[in-house]
C-alpha cells in the first residue's frame, strides 16, 4: 500500500478526538523516508514520543507487514528535524536484518539509572563493552521492562565510540530467524553466515523466543562458536534464565551458561521514584513530590510502563492545557490499568477455554482427535495476534507449537474457516467483544 496514506488509514482506527489531537498535528516526510524507514513529523518532542508509544504498533499493522524486512517508523520533532545531519546526531546506524536500524545515542549507560536491582548487570555490561571477547558469552535475563534492551543499546553506542568501525549487529532472535528461513528459502544461506561470523559484536534481544526448528539451532550453535573463536562477543538478553527455557537445545543451554549470566530484578520503590523524577526532568515536567511517590508506589516494576504514564501526564499537562494534580494522575494510572489487562496471553486462553467448557492445558497442548480442541487453538492464536499483538514466537511456545511458521499457518487456517462460515465469523467476533469487556 501507499505509505504516503498511513496516517489517513490511522485516522479509522483510533478515537477522533485523539486523531484531532495528536495525529492530526504529525506529518508524513515523504522527502527523506524510504521504503523501509517511514519518518513522522511531530510539533515537539512530546507528541512525538506520545506518537511512538501510543501508535506505532497499530501502525505496523495497518501496513501488514509480513516481510523479513522490518519497516523502522520513526517520529521526530520539528525542530529536531530542521537541523543539519551533524546537529541531529541522535541516532546511530547498525547492522541488521535491513541493514538500517537506528540506536538512539542517548540511550547510554550514562542515562542508565542504577540501583542495587541491576548494578551487577550494568557494570558487566559496561566492562564488556570495554572488553571484548572478555566474558562469552553475556546474558542479561529478568522480567520485561526492567532495562534489559537499553543496556545492548547502551553497549552500541560505547563501542561505537571506541571504535567507530567495529562491526555492530544488533537484532532480536525473531527477527534472526526470519532473515535465516529468507536464506534458506532463496538459497543464499552464505550471506547469512557471512554476516553473522564475521561480527565484532553480536547482540540478540529476547533470545527465549529462539526458534526451535533443529536446522535453525544447530545454524545458530555453529554461529556461536565461530563468533567466540575469533575473538568476537555475544550478548543476550532473556526473560529467563536457559535452563528455563523449554525448547532450547541442551548444548545452546550449556553455552549460554556457560559466560557470564546477570538478572536484573525489579526496581525497588527508591529506584522507581528516581526514575520519575528523571523523567520527569528531561520533559521539563514538575510533579509534586506526594504525587510521584504515589506513582511509584502505584505502577508495577515495568520500567517502560512508568515511561508511558510520564507521557500521559505530559499528554495531559500541555495538549488539554490544565494543571496535573493527583486527582488526574489517578484517572491516568485507571486508564492505562484498563488497556494493559488485556495484554495477558493466558487471559485469552482462559475466555476460549470458558466458552468451549474445556481446560486451559487441553489448549496449550497439541492433541489429535479432537476438533472443537484443534479450532480453539487456531481461534486462541488469531485472538492473540490481532487483539493483543502477542509475537508469532510466544504463540509458538504457550501453543506448543514448532514455530513461527506452524503459528502463521494456524492463523490462516482459521480466517479461512471464518470466510466460509458466517456463524464461525460472528463466534469469533462475540469473542473478541467478550475479551474486551473482561478488560474494563
Amino acid at each position: 500500500m501507499d505509505n504516503t496514506n498511513l496516517l489517513q488509514r490511522l485516522q479509522h482506527e483510533i478515537p477522533e478526538n485523539e486523531y484531532q489531537q495528536y495525529i492530526s498535528k504529525i506529518s508524513f516526510d515523504s522527502m527523506n523516508s524510504t521504503l523501509n524507514h517511514l519518518i513522522f513529523i511531530a510539533p515537539n518532542i512530546f507528541i512525538a514520543n506520545w506518537a511512538k508509544n501510543k501508535y506505532t504498533k497499530i501502525m505496523l499493522k495497518i501496513l501488514e507487514v509480513k516481510t523479513i524486512d522490518e519497516i523502522k517508523i520513526e517520529f521526530i520533532a520539528r525542530n529536531q528535524h530542521n537541523k543539519t545531519p551533524a546537529e541531529n546526531n541522535t541516532t546511530r546506524k547498525y547492522i541488521t536484518t535491513n541493514n538500517q536500524t537506528f540506536i538512539n545515542k542517548n540511550v547510554s549507560f550514562n542515562s542508565f539509572i542504577v540501583g542495587e536491582c541491576n548494578k551487577f548487570a550494568f557494570e558487566t555490561a559496561k566492562e564488556i563493552a570495554k572488553n571484548q571477547g572478555k566474558w562469552n558469552p553475556l546474558l542479561i535475563y529478568g522480567n520485561t521492562g526492567l532495562g534489559k534492551t537499553h543496556l545492548l543499546y547502551a553497549i552500541c553506542n560505547a563501542v561505537y565510540e571506541r571504535t567507530p568501525n567495529a562491526d555492530i549487529i544488533y537484532i532480536t532472535a525473531e527477527s534472526m530467524f526470519n532473515e535465516y528461513r529468507h536464506r534458506v528459502q532463496n538459497n543464499t544461506m552464505q550471506h547469512f553466515r557471512e554476516k553473522f561470523r564475521s561480527c565484532d559484536y553480536l547482540l540478540i534481544d529476547d533470545v527465549q523466543f529462539l526458534s526451535n526448528t533443529d536446522k535453525f539451532q544447530e545454524e545458530f550453535f555453529n554461529t556461536f562458536n565461530v563468533i567466540v573463536q575469533e575473538g568476537g562477543q555475544i550478548v543476550m538478553t532473556s526473560d529467563k534464565a536457559p535452563k528455563l527455557i523449554d525448547k532450547l537445545e541442551k548444548r545452546l543451554k550449556s553455552r549460554f551458561a556457560g559466560g557470564m549470566m546477570t538478572k536484573i530484578e525489579s526496581p525497588e520503590l527508591d529506584m522507581k521514584i528516581n526514575i520519575i523524577k528523571q523523567k520527569c526532568a528531561l520533559n521539563n515536567i514538575t510533579l509534586e513530590p506526594n504525587i510521584i511517590n504515589f506513582i511509584a508506589t502505584q505502577l508495577h516494576d515495568n520500567i517502560r510502563e512508568i515511561e508511558g504514564t510520564i507521557i500521559d501526564i505530559y499528554a495531559n499537562m500541555s495538549i488539554m492545557n490544565i494543571p496535573i494534580t493527583l486527582e488526574i494522575v489517578k484517572n491516568i494510572l485507571k486508564d492505562r490499568e484498563i488497556e494493559e489487562k488485556a495484554t495477558n496471553f493466558d487471559d485469552v486462553v482462559n475466555l476460549i477455554a470458558r466458552e468451549y467448557n474445556i481446560k486451559p492445558s487441553e489448549i496449550k497442548t497439541k492433541t489429535r482427535g479432537k476438533k472443537i480442541i484443534a479450532r480453539s487453538r487456531k481461534i486462541v492464536a488469531y485472538i492473540a495476534r490481532e487483539a493483543i499483538n502477542t509475537t508469532f514466537p510466544h504463540i509458538a511456545t504457550e501453543l506448543n507449537l514448532k514455530d513461527h511458521s506452524a503459528v502463521s499457518k494456524q492463523i490462516k487456517s482459521i480466517k479461512q474457516e471464518m470466510e466460509k462460515d458466517n456463524a464461525l465469523k460472528i463466534e469469533v467476533q462475540n469473542l473478541l467483544s467478550k475479551l474486551k469487556q473482561n478488560t474494563q
